[in-house]
């Protein structure tokens, strides 16, 4: 090929280079070995109604995903992502933790240098996103090696818009709207399912405060949950992690509690405590938690550790004695390099109404972001 066809060549191929240069593709991989002794989907009780306990090789969430922008002028960017999730330990997950195109944060938004960014698709409440620092751990949805149980609520809104505020002098807030796309006729009146979530942050010099609020419209009043709000504290800066957490979870019956361990410990507290089911159908059931994690870095090493005080529900205002629940992770990162780290932890969880065995975890495994 002479000269004149290979600079046509590489003319040609300029267009499609420039267009695809503002395309990312990043992500995560993640996973381990687990020994777990918990209630979960993998491990029940036997016969002798105590906890069983395998190890296992499991994947922490790992991730893909690809995004972009394109400057419109003006200080104006149109902005994408599509985000999936990924099993990397041979699994294929289900329902949002499936292995398919945008069951992560996806969407497509504009942003703004001066008036912030909005967005519309499937998209994370704000607790999912911007928060989370009392739980920085690694660990599959089997083990108790993590706050998982205090996260529980953190998720993804499909059918979501949501408006992230500029930052000013270290304040910002978020606010996401999910709509109602399945909406029936239910006694002669439309349900109207949607969900308000709000955020507020403040930030400055490692110190920070941030506030999540959702609720949930006609939440059914057997099951759901309706109101959530978290509050989150501390100092990350200068090698020291702190971190606090304080959350209150308001819904209807025992579905507020979605997590296997929490939802059999709370309904047998209930029992004991002699609630019927005619009682606790329509009951307003209610939780407090409060969680601690402290860390500190000594060169490439960050030991952790987090407490979880789970306190007594109520049942219409009434304290259901022995439902609450105190849970330790003690943890260790060792980070190889700025990407690749080698991450330890060992969980603990005792149930109050002694239901269930005192629940274990233990993980060694790795992790490389791209």
């Amino acid at each position: 090929m002479n000269k004149t066809h290979i600079a046509l060549a590489i003319a040609a191929l300029m267009p499609a280079a420039a267009a695809m240069a503002d395309v990312t593709i990043y992500g995560e991989i993640r996973g381990g070995y687990e020994y777990n002794k918990t209630y979960s989907s993998t491990f029940s009780l036997d016969g002798n109604n105590k906890l069983q306990g395998g190890s296992q090789i499991n994947d922490w969430t790992s991730r893909i995903g690809f995004k972009g922008n394109e400057d419109l002028g003006n200080g104006l960017k149109a902005i994408w992502q599509v985000e999936n999730r990924v099993h990397i330990d041979g699994t294929t997950g289900a329902g949002s933790t499936q292995d398919t195109f945008a069951t992560r944060d996806s969407f497509i938004g504009l942003a703004g240098e001066s008036w912030g960014k909005f967005r519309l698709g499937r998209l994370s409440n704000y607790a999912n996103d911007m928060m989370e620092q009392v739980d920085p751990g690694y660990y599959s949805d089997e083990s108790v090696g993590g706050l998982g149980m205090f996260t529980r609520l953190d998720g993804r809104q499909n059918n979501a818009v949501r408006y992230d505020s500029p930052n000013w002098n270290g304040f910002s807030f978020a606010l996401l709207y999910g709509t109602d796309e399945k909406r029936t006729l239910t006694n002669g009146s439309t349900t109207n399912n949607q969900t308000w979530n709000l955020g507020l942050s403040y930030e400055n010099s490692g110190f920070f405060g941030k506030y999540n609020y959702q609720n949930w419209n006609d939440a059914d009043k057997l099951t759901s949950v309706k109101d959530w709000h978290r509050l989150e504290a501390g100092y990350i800066a200068n090698n020291l992690y702190a971190a606090l957490g304080y959350q209150q979870i308001q819904g209807y019956g025992l579905g507020t509690f979605y997590n296997g361990s929490l939802s059999s410990s709370i309904n047998t507290a209930v029992v004991n405590a002699g609630y019927t089911q005619a009682q606790i159908n329509g009951a307003k059931l209610k939780t407090k938690e409060l969680a601690l994690t402290l860390g500190y870095t000594f060169g490439a090493f960050t030991p952790y550790f987090s407490y979880v005080k789970g306190y007594d529900a109520s049942l219409n205002g009434n304290t259901i004695d022995k439902s609450g629940y105190d849970q330790f992770v003690l943890a260790l990162d060792y980070a190889l390099s700025k990407r690749t780290e080698v991450y330890t932890s060992y969980g603990h969880v005792k149930w109050k109404d002694g239901a269930l065995d005192k629940e274990n975890s233990f993980g060694l495994g790795l992790v490389h972001r791209f």
